[in-house]
C-alpha cells in the first residue's frame, strides 16, 4: 500500500527545515504543530535576544532567570542526560562550540590558552535549578547554555502529541533529520557521509511510534591547516571528537532522548556506547571512518544497505 500525502507543512525553525507530512486531512493539526514549534524556538534559541536561553546566558554568574515550563523541563532533562553520559552530553558546551565556529569563520585554529579557558566554562553541574520558583541560573560568568543538540527531538515529540490530540494516526515528522513515524511501517533513509544531501547509505524500516535520529561529523566541517574540523566537540579535550566514527543513527521511542544520546554515542564510539544504548532499549547503526557499518542485533533485519 502506497501512502498518498494529503496535507503537508514545511517551515524553518530551530536552525533547520521542518516538515510535517500527514496522510490524512487536517489543516488545523498542521497549523497547531507549526505554532508549537515556533513557540519553542522563541523560548529555546541561544541566538535570539528575546529567548529565555539568551536571558539565562546573559545573567550567568549574576542572577537566576524565571522561565517557562518548556525551558525548565528541557534543561532538567538535559542535566539527566549529562549524568547518564558522564558529561559527554553537556548543554553548557556552547563556549567551546562557539570557539570552533569562529575558527571555521576565520580559518584559524584556536590557541591552547583560549581553548583551556573555554573548557573551564563547561560543566553541567553549574546549572542551578530552583524547582519551586522555576528558575535557572548558571553559576559562573561566561558560561552559556545551548539546547541545539536536544531541542529538535523535544519539539518532534511535542508535535507527535499534538497530532495524536487531533486524532491523526498516519504521519511523518522530520525536523532536520530527527524523524518520527506514525502509522504504518516506513523506510527512513540514512544520509551517506559526505554525499549530496538526500543520498542514502542505508534505509531502516521502522514501525508506528518509532523515532530515528542521526548525528555525523559530515554535517558541518572544514579543513584548517591540514586538520579536519567538525561541529561535534568532545568536552574532555575541548576539540572535535575523534572517536573513529563518521556517523551514528539511533532508533527508539523518544526523539528527545535519541537527540541527546546520539551526540554522546558519537563521542563515545561504537563499542563504548553499546552498553548505555542497550540499557535504554535503543537500537543503533554506526558508520566508521574506514566506511564500515555496524548495527545492533535487533536492527539488522530492518536495514537495507
Amino acid at each position: 500500500m502506497i501512502d498518498t500525502v494529503r496535507t503537508q507543512k514545511i517551515f524553518f525553525a530551530m536552525g533547520t527545515v521542518n516538515t510535517v507530512t500527514l496522510f490524512e486531512e487536517s489543516d488545523e493539526a498542521l497549523s497547531a504543530a507549526k505554532e508549537r514549534v515556533k513557540d519553542l524556538d522563541r523560548k529555546l534559541s541561544a541566538y535570539s535576544h528575546d529567548s529565555e536561553i539568551y536571558s539565562i546566558n546573559s545573567c550567568a554568574g549574576i542572577s537566576p532567570v524565571a522561565v517557562s515550563m518548556d525551558t525548565f523541563r528541557l534543561i532538567k532533562h538535559s542535566v539527566m542526560y549529562s549524568r547518564l553520559t558522564d558529561g559527554l552530553f553537556d548543554i553548557t558546551s556552547r563556549p567551546l562550540s562557539q570557539l570552533w565556529k569562529n575558527a571555521v569563520k576565520c580559518g584559524q585554529l584556536p590557541d591552547e590558552s583560549t581553548l583551556n579557558e573555554a573548557r573551564k566554562l563547561v560543566n553541567y553541574r553549574d546549572i542551578i535549578l530552583d524547582y519551586q520558583k522555576r528558575t535557572v541560573m548558571l553559576k559562573n560568568k561566561g558560561q552559556q547554555i545551548d539546547l541545539g543538540a536536544i531541542a529538535k527531538g523535544y519539539a518532534a515529540d511535542e508535535v507527535r502529541n499534538i497530532l495524536h490530540a487531533y486524532g491523526i494516526e498516519n504521519a511523518v515528522i522530520n525536523f532536520g533529520g530527527t524523524v518520527i513515524n506514525m502509522g504504518q511501517q516506513r523506510n527512513i533513509g540514512i544520509q551517506k557521509p559526505f554525499a549530496p544531501n538526500g543520498q542514502s547509505a542505508a534505509s531502516i524500516k521502522i514501525g508506528n511510534g518509532k523515532a530515528v535520529v542521526s548525528s555525523g561529523l559530515y554535517e558541518q566541517f572544514c579543513i584548517i591547516d591540514d586538520s579536519f574540523i567538525h561541529h561535534i566537540t568532545d568536552i574532555r579535550t575541548g576539540k572535535p571528537s575523534d572517536s573513529g566514527l563518521l556517523g551514528v543513527t539511533l532508533v527508539g521511542a523518544n526523539a528527545e532522548e535519541l537527540d541527546a544520546l546520539a551526540t554522546a554515542a558519537f563521542i563515545m564510539g561504537a563499542e563504548k556506547s553499546m552498553e548505555l544504548l542497550k540499557q535504554r532499549n535503543i537500537e543503533a547503526l554506526f558508520i566508521t571512518d574506514d566506511k564500515k557499518v555496524y548495527v545492533t542485533e535487533n536492527l539488522r533485519e530492518k536495514i537495507r544497505m
